[in-house]
């Protein structure tokens, strides 16, 4: 277990986009156990997402007649709420910033702003 630090941060508002893809909705569900809400919490860590740790490969695939790349996911808690860090093979953010995926929209259920100070231990 490894707990990290950071804050809630605006994104680039891509985050329902691709979540909400069939071809990545049924693989999250498949091997995270639940179907993320079509959203992200952004978060900008103290320090960089240690990668080496276990992770979850979710496939890439064709979606009319587009390519969505493959991702990574690490299963996380955030406040107590089972969730998971999405990251792209493909992304422009750093090392600190990470996409979180959860069932219940995180900002809302944690009356979360840009800003806040959050927790997020890594499993």
């Amino acid at each position: 277990m490894v707990i990290m630090r950071g804050k809630v941060a605006s994104g680039l508002g891509e985050g329902q986009y691709y979540i909400s893809r069939e071809g990545y909705s049924r693989q999250f569900l498949q091997h995270l156990g639940f179907v993320p809400f079509p959203g992200t919490l952004n978060v900008l860590l103290e320090e960089p997402f240690p990668t080496e740790h276990q992770a979850i490969k979710i496939e890439g695939f064709w979606e009319e007649g587009q390519s969505f790349g493959e991702c990574r996911c690490y299963r996380i808690k955030q406040n107590g709420i089972d969730a998971a860090v999405v990251r792209p093979e493909l992304s422009r953010y750093s090392p600190e910033l990470i996409e979180v995926i959860a069932p219940v929209q995180l900002r809302e259920a944690l009356g979360l702003k840009d800003g806040d100070p959050v927790e997020v231990i890594l499993l």
